[in-house]
Formats: structure tokens, sequence, C-alpha cells
């Protein structure tokens, strides 16, 4: 946010936005033998929102910093060619005018907490007040935007004892509250759950449709198609396609340059490879629109989706737990959480008398609302929390005997942010470092070390600084040391925040690894697309308890459980529910219920 000089800056109205013009700039770090931005040409025009996709690594956020300054100026190296802000030449702008003129949201929340507040209130008042803005209007716009995303029950709490993902909602609030004609947002929606995500969204447009440029760095592409009035796709430091959605997205150089595409878009390649004669459509709605036509059915009303909006989790009792899967079906259980409670020191009650058997060898994704309870209920697993009722076992035993390391050698847990777990100056010595606690010998931790980093893609990388690699591969760092490891569990706690393409495909490749050695995974995630592509059973959580357990299929098509965990269903699963399709949470069956429907073999 930059601290800037109240006598210059006192209470500003928020100006009008303004134009991002940025010409031939190319940008090396002073470490690196590339750059990292290629030859960028690109306008952004006033009052608009500009998406910026593309493969982890190719300079979305690089390009960013260098549109609020940080590059070259916070971050040196070499830059050549011009960015400018409306009338500021970002390169010759002091940081009194930066602050002022372009808001900045960090990919990673907790880089954007000020750590000097208490409360969340404070945390958003804190930039106002070093503008020297009068202290009614502090607390005027502060408890608005308090309101408008959704913040205002945790008003008083301190923003470090948040949820991840409710810290990505106060660091957001944070920035928009500046009212700078100019935003930039790396990454705002990567740890929300997908009803948060859209009102993100919409929070975001709002700023938009108020006058503000947005350039906007973002992996939910759904959202992206339909919010976004330009999208630009970057590849190796260059623009390689820039346009409005609908071209972007239905542009062989997207995909070819290593982009995704809108979960819609996805499906309907997926259909056009099995002959359903479907365009591109970005949007589940248009797909359905275009599978009535191809399979020569006229519309039928009974066919759309008639389930209630999701809107929010109901204020009364939470629907009672549907049967759960037998655990030992997939060999007896490893986990077994009996009666589990947990309350802070702080008397916030987050996990609820929950009860839950996980088999070996199982994989189970635990899903829900941000705050639902998850990582503290996961936490339990490996004693990095203790309940505070109930008990844990682990194998039939009970883990109030064992000390936190003796657990996490069997239960291995991989934090939400992967700057809690990482300390070493090279990614090799971070892999090595519990083997070393392990007392393995020299050979076989070298042997770990290298299996783990080429299942995770590191084995290039496993001489480099960790702090220095993207969020995304730091979070590969901890997976590999937790696998490295070879515990008999693996905890996964928001592994595809943040996560391209291909970051997801080898997340999946890791699942089915884990899968074939027989070893038990829970993964939590608000990726839905993820789980139903990749995990058979899902927990869903609310207000800490559990309100749903079964098989994909049937949680994703349970309205009452979706709707008291805030969870959109997954496209596939919503597409089914548009055609009447029935229960169909995978492409494959899907097909098979379409094929029926057209009376094609």
């Amino acid at each position: 946010m930059g601290v800037v000089n109240p006598a210059e800056n006192a209470a500003e109205p928020a100006a009008d936005g303004a134009a991002v013009e940025i010409t031939g700039l190319t940008y090396a770090y002073p470490v690196g033998d590339a750059p990292a931005l290629r030859r960028v040409d690109l306008r952004v025009e006033p009052g608009s929102l500009c998406a910026i996709i593309g493969p982890n690594g190719a300079g979305k956020t690089t390009l960013c910093h260098a549109i609020r300054g940080f590059v070259p100026q916070f971050y040196k190296g070499e830059l050549t060619g011009t960015v400018r802000v409306g009338d500021i030449d970002i390169a010759d702008a002091d940081e009194n005018s930066l602050a002022r003129h372009v808001g900045y949201l960090f990919e990673n929340p907790f880089t954007q907490m000020s750590g000097i507040t208490d409360t969340v209130f404070d945390e958003l008042a804190f930039g106002l007040a070093n503008l020297g803005v009068p202290a009614p209007e502090i607390r005027s716009r502060v408890s608005e935007r308090l309101d408008e995303a959704g913040l205002t029950d945790l008003a008083v709490r301190n923003p470090f004892h948040l949820s991840g993902g409710q810290q990505q909602r106060v660091a957001l609030a944070s920035v928009l509250i500046m009212d700078q004609p100019v935003l930039v947002i790396d990454e705002p929606t990567s740890q929300l759950d997908p009803r948060s995500t859209e009102e993100v969204f919409d929070i975001i447009a709002r700023a938009r449709d108020a006058g503000r440029t947005v350039v906007l760095v973002e992996h939910k592409l759904g959202l992206v198609a339909e919010h976004a009035d330009q999208v630009v796709v970057l590849d190796g430091g260059e623009v390689v396609v820039d346009g409005p959605p609908a071209a972007v997205f239905g542009d062989a150089r997207t995909t070819a340059h290593g982009a995704d595409l809108p979960p819609a878009a996805r499906l309907a390649a997926g259909l056009r490879a099995r002959g359903f004669d479907v365009g591109t459509h970005l949007s589940v709605e248009a797909l359905a629109d275009a599978l009535r036509a191809a399979v020569g059915r006229d519309p039928d009303p009974r066919d759309h989706d008639d389930r209630p909006e999701h809107a929010g989790p109901p204020e009364g009792p939470l629907p009672p737990v549907p049967g759960a899967p037998d655990a030992r079906g997939a060999g007896e259980p490893l986990i077994e959480l009996d009666d589990v409670s947990y309350t802070y020191p702080s008397g916030t009650r987050a996990v609820d008398g929950v009860s839950l058997a996980v088999g070996a060898g199982e994989s189970v994704a635990i899903v829900g609302l941000n705050g639902a309870g998850k990582t503290t209920t996961v936490k339990t697993m490996n004693a990095l929390v203790r309940p505070t009722s109930g008990s844990v076992r682990i194998a039939g035993v009970d883990t109030a005997g064992s000390t936190t390391a003796q657990v996490s050698r069997r239960i291995g847990y991989v934090f939400q942010n992967p700057d809690d777990q990482i300390f070493h100056t090279t990614v090799r010595a971070e892999v090595d470092y519990g083997l070393k606690r392990m007392k393995l010998p020299e050979e076989e931790r070298a042997r770990r070390v290298q299996e783990a980093a080429e299942l995770t893609g590191l084995a290039d990388a496993l001489e480099e600084n960790p702090h220095d690699l993207p969020l995304s591969v730091r979070k590969f760092v901890t997976i590999a040391c937790v696998l490295a490891a070879d515990p008999d569990a693996v905890v996964l706690d928001e592994p595809t925040a943040g996560q391209d393409r291909a970051g997801l495909d080898r997340l999946a490749d890791l699942l089915a690894h884990l899968a074939e050695r027989g070893r038990t995974v829970v993964t939590i995630t608000h990726d839905m697309e993820f789980v139903a592509e990749h995990v058979d059973r899902v927990v869903v959580m609310a207000r800490g308890r559990i309100v749903a357990d079964g098989q994909a299929s049937d949680i994703f098509t349970d309205d009452e459980a979706m709707s008291a965990a805030r969870l959109a269903p997954p496209a596939i699963v919503e597409l089914a529910g548009r055609l009447g399709l029935g229960h169909a949470a995978d492409l494959g069956t899907f097909v098979a219920a379409l094929r029926r429907r057209a009376g094609r073999p």
C-alpha cells in the first residue's frame, strides 16, 4: 500500500479510471537467465476490467508489479520501455503518487496485512488514516466496505486469526477502500469458497462499473469470461493473445500457450471430441442450449436446473448428515475422529462434534465455505491441534498419548500457506530436512528427494531458493517435503489454490500416484471441478460440523447440503441438471446419458 505523507494527500475524492498504457516493456530480474517480460505492448481502457491469464511463470505477477511501480523501483533489475497510468510515467513517479493512483492486491493475503493492527476494522482503516482522512469519514467508509465484503461479523476479530479465505477478503477490502483510479489485483479468489468467489467478482465488477480501471490476474476463468471486458494471454513474458473474452477463449493459441479455458468451454471441447456438434461456449446455459439443438430436442422448461440459489448458510439447524460410505470399503480405518470439538482461546468454536472415519488408501475431499472449520479439523488429524473434547485415533491408537512429531510421521500435513512451512535456502535442503530428522541414510535421503522432486515437477529447481519461486510452485515444494517422508496419509490444505492447468494436472497425477501406493489422501479445496474429476468421496462442512458425507455425484446433487455450505456444483453437474440427465459428475457418465437421450449408440 505504501506510506504516504498525510499533509500532501488528505481526503481526495476517488478519481475516474485512468488508462494503462504499456509500450515495448522488457524487464529482467537481477537474478535469472531470461527476461520475465518481453516487448509487452498493452492498452487497458479507462473504466474497463482487463484479465491477465496464462500459465504460472508467464510473467503475470511481474506485469502487475510493473504497473504499480514495484518493478524496477523495489525489485530492481533492468527495464526498458514505458508504463503509464493516465498522465503518470511510472518510472518517474514517487511512492506518494503511486500509492494514490494505483491500488495493489498481492497474491498472498498474508503479504497484504499491515501487521500492526489488532482488528479487521483497524486493518481497513489503516490506509485511510495514513492519508489523513478525518475519523468520521474513516468510520463511515470502513463500515461500508465491511458490509460490501461480508466482513461485518469479523470486524473485531484479529486479521491473523482468520482463515485464509477470510484474510483474502480483508486484503481486498483494504485495497478497495482507498479509492484509487486504477486497481491491480493479483489472484483475489484463490482461497475463497465458490459463492464467496462470485461475490468478490461482483465487488470488483462494481468498482469497474463505478469508473475504476481494473487489471486482474485470475484462474477462475468462468467468472473472467462473464465479467471481463478484455482478456490478455501471457506466455514466456509476451502477450500472445489479446481481445474480448469470446475471441480469446475461442482462439486455439490460448490453450496452445498453456492457458486454461472456462469450465463450460472445456466441457464443450470434451463433447466435440466425442462427436457432439457444439461450438465454443463460455457459460453452462449457452452450452445446454447448444446441446439441445445438437441432439434434436426443443428446449423443455422441465430440463432447466431449478435448484435454489445457494445464497448462504441457513440460520436454523443444519441438515442431518446423510449416511456416509463405509470407510472400511477402502481398507481398515486409518483416521478416526470421534465427536471432536475445538474452541480457540479467543472463544471461537471452530469444530463442533465432528465424527469422521477415513479408510486406509481412501481419497477424500473436505469442502465448505471459508471459516467452516475444515483446516482446524484436519489439523487435529496429525496433532497440530489437540481437540478440546472428543478423540482422534490413528490406526486405532489415540493421539492423546503421542507427540505431534510422532503423529506427523504417519499423517503428513501440507499447510495452506507454504510460507508457514518453508525455511531453507534451497529446495533440496527443504525436502531433505525431514529425512535428516528421521535419521535415514544419506543414499536413501538422496533417492527420496529426487523422487519427490520429479513427482512435483521440481527436478530442475532443487538448487533454487524456494522463497524466490512463485506461490504456486512453493506449494509443490511443501508437497514434496511430505511425499519424501512417505507417511501413511497425506493431508493437503488448499493445494489447488492459484494453480494453472499444468499444476492441476500434476496434482491429479499425484493423487493417482498416492492411490497406487495405497496411501490415504485428505484434500481441502474450493475447486469443485477438480473434486468432481479426481475424488470419489466428499465431506461437506458448515459452521464447524459435517453436514454431508458421501459419493461426489450424490453430494453435488444434494440441494440441502450444497445450500448449507454455500457450494456451487461443478459445471458438469449443473449441465446435467439443466438437461434433466440425472446424477452425472463426470464426463463419461454425462456422455452416456446424453447418448441415450439422443438415441445414439
